[in-house]
């Protein structure tokens, strides 16, 4: 079975992609059976039969030639298939056709000489594009043409006249073996695509479910759906957000505002995703994203910490990069805390939602707002810190007793990254 690269995450493009390689193996494949059929007529006893023979042979090796260079052009289209298996097929009806006019050679002897055993082999080599519709029309061409043609040689050809039952039989048992053939090559195409469709499908729901969730929690999804029901957890919860987003955003057409939050919602999807954290949910120009929620680990609140401060070198590192471009530059605020939390879906009637509540969530996301209040970039609470090596904070942490946090009545203690000052 072709390979699968399912990073684009569409169903659609992905299973184009599959064909795509699909049809260039086919391709290839072409080259094998124009060897089975040279072989077959070199194996011929009639000799004068062989001009013609090389003909076919000549039109079969430009169909696949012609055949490889579409594909690899990347001009290739699912519907140029049926124009392939008409041209093989004709060529099936040809040779039998032509056998049949020779002098002396009866219908049952026509349709069993060695060239035209190419006609399974064809058969078995339009099963590779994994579509039962051109094995069924490959198959009803043959039939059709081939019983055509043995019609006209019987009425009008060289041995006109009914043919004997030692003829009728021959070439009713091979009729017979190839209806079979194509039977359960219709049969085997059927299976193969649903296999295929269905291992794009799900390969594809991974994707798009890793994308927001940890690669444990993706699993989980796509295989038990969400089923996954509320759990109480200790997790590390991180929110990030643009400062004076508002205000930007009143300055820029809506395709910039476009392309600026998903170039900026990739970078902290990649940095999530490379801690093994989940994204929680985006809010405008906010993003939450949790770490130990589908299982508590001793390192979540370490990998969260790491996390955040990569957040803060990628995002400043953009925003310089962007401000050289003459473009206005930005500042980013990130509140990170450690505690229990209550995760898992809400149902909502049709709509249901994966997320995250409690006390510990709402701290981070004060912490948060906080970070224009003390001029901060990063601000993580004494629960974080206590859950760190003791080296984590180098000389450029600031450190804050006692922060009185809007909204709590209990103030906390904190640590935080001043702007301005390099990490």
């Amino acid at each position: 079975m072709v390979a699968i690269d399912a990073a684009s995450g569409d169903p659609a493009r992905i299973m184009s992609d599959v064909e795509t390689k699909s049809e260039l193996r086919t391709a290839l494949w072409r080259f094998v059976t124009l060897a089975v059929f040279a072989v077959s007529v070199a194996l011929e006893p009639d000799g004068g039969s062989h001009p013609v023979h090389l003909l076919l042979l000549l039109s079969y090796a430009v169909t696949s030639v012609t055949a490889i260079g579409l594909v690899a052009m990347g001009i290739y289209r699912p519907w140029m298939n049926w124009v392939y298996v008409a041209v093989d097929a004709a060529l099936v009806v040809y040779l039998a056709a032509e056998h049949m006019f020779v002098p002396g050679v009866g219908i049952g002897e026509a349709v069993s000489t060695p060239s035209l055993a190419i006609a399974f082999v064809l058969l078995a080599h339009a099963g590779l594009r994994m579509r039962a519709g051109t094995v069924a029309a490959f198959a009803a061409i043959v039939s059709v043409g081939t019983a055509a043609a043995a019609a006209a040689a019987v009425m009008f050809g060289p041995n006109a006249g009914m043919p004997s039952l030692d003829d009728l039989r021959d070439a009713g048992v091979r009729a017979i073996a190839f209806l079979a053939v194509a039977v359960f090559q219709v049969l085997l195409a059927i299976d193969i695509r649903r296999v295929v469709v269905t291992a794009v499908s799900s390969t594809s729901e991974r994707v798009n479910l890793a994308r927001f969730f940890a690669p444990s929690t993706a699993e989980r999804i796509a295989t038990d759906g969400f089923q996954i029901g509320l759990v109480r957890r200790e997790a590390a919860v991180l929110f990030v957000d643009i400062r004076g987003f508002t205000g930007l955003a009143e300055t820029m057409s809506p395709e910039e505002l476009g392309v600026l939050l998903g170039e900026y919602r990739r970078r902290v999807v990649d940095a999530v995703g490379h801690w093994d954290g989940t994204i929680d949910k985006f809010m405008g120009d906010g993003v939450m994203a949790v770490f130990g929620l589908d299982e508590s680990r001793s390192a979540d609140a370490e990998r969260a910490f790491h996390c955040a401060c990569q957040l803060v070198n990628r995002l400043e590192t953009w925003s310089e990069a962007m401000a050289k471009a003459g473009a206005e530059p930005m500042t980013f605020g990130i509140g990170l805390h450690f505690g229990p939390v209550v995760g898992g879906v809400v149902a909502g009637g049709a709509h249901g939602e994966h997320t995250v509540l409690g006390d510990t969530v709402n701290l981070a996301a004060r912490l948060q707002s906080m970070c224009k209040v003390l001029s901060a970039r990063l601000i993580v609470s004494e629960a974080i810190l206590k859950r760190l090596p003791p080296a984590a904070l180098g000389e450029a942490w600031r450190m804050r007793r006692q922060v009185e946090v809007p909204g709590r009545v209990e103030a906390v203690d904190v640590a935080f990254l001043p702007l301005g000052v390099l990490y």
